[in-house]
């Protein structure tokens, strides 16, 4: 087994859960954090002998949807019998080439005394192929693993990062592909996402001084900028007509929302 903790959150996943729960059925600690599943997921978590707990009403809007993604985290780091915490989505996979660094990592005192956090590459699933190209969804790195004695508290409710207990502690990006996820080019479906995040990051804002506001929409517009690059020059190499149409439909989408949040904060 590894000494390790996977933190997964979970609302009526049972489409996908188990095969994330699959690909890490071999860590120490496996804790499923429900917002109130009335589908199979609690029956698919239990069957993998993972440790539910409830996601807490003060985290979440009244349709049981998460509100704070930070906060819950944290509680994740909490709730953890490991130090080494690695933190999955519902629907993704993590790739058994990456296993041997968590062990390594689990076991290593110098990785716990220098890093804080790791960030892992992820690679997105179109029509059962995993796309290893240049895409506007990769490279994509993310904070995902993690030493909870180093870590301080996660910040911000959504694009949640973790900050380090002390400023010599750094993070670590690994290189090869760690997680594989199936993507949803249906229309409808990428817009409710978009809207799901915008109503976060509106009240994020609100929150907020201007001036932090405004350096979150500018980052926000770059990364936006390579975005239009990268389907500019990549996308041609990857995929199908349908795939670079979700593409622009991505693009468009963090425009739209970006101006919006943009007209929020003049307000």
């Amino acid at each position: 087994m590894i000494d390790a903790t996977v933190g997964i959150l979970t609302f009526n996943n049972a489409k996908s859960l188990n095969n994330c729960l699959n690909s890490v059925k071999n860590f120490r600690e496996i804790l499923v954090i429900d917002g109130g599943s009335n589908d199979q997921t609690l029956k698919i978590a239990k069957k993998y002998n993972c440790k539910i707990k409830k996601q807490p009403q003060k985290f979440k809007f009244k349709n049981n949807k998460i509100k704070d993604f930070s906060k819950l985290k944290d509680l994740i780091l909490k709730l953890s019998n490991n130090d080494l915490v690695l933190f999955l989505d519902s629907d993704e996979i993590l790739n058994k080439s990456t296993l041997k660094k968590i062990i390594f990592y689990s076991k290593s005192k110098i990785s716990k005394k220098k890093y804080y956090s790791f960030l892992l590459g992820r690679f997105p699933i179109y029509k059962n192929k995993t796309i290893t190209q240049k895409t506007i969804f990769y490279p994509n790195f993310q904070e995902r693993l993690v030493y909870k004695s180093n870590i301080k508290n996660f910040v911000k409710p959504v694009h949640e990062r973790p900050l380090p207990k002390n400023k010599n502690l750094i993070s670590k990006k690994i290189l090869n592909q760690s997680i594989i996820f199936p993507i949803n080019i249906n229309k409808q479906n990428l817009y409710k996402k978009y809207n799901y995040y915008y109503k976060i990051e509106k009240k994020m804002l609100s929150n907020g001084r201007f001036f932090r506001g405004l350096q979150f929409i500018s980052y926000r517009l770059l990364v936006i900028f390579k975005y239009i690059l990268q389907n500019f020059f990549f996308n041609s190499k990857v995929a199908d007509n349908d795939y670079r149409k979700f593409e622009k439909e991505h693009i468009k989408l963090n425009l739209y929302f970006s101006f919006k949040l943009i007209i929020n904060l003049f307000k």
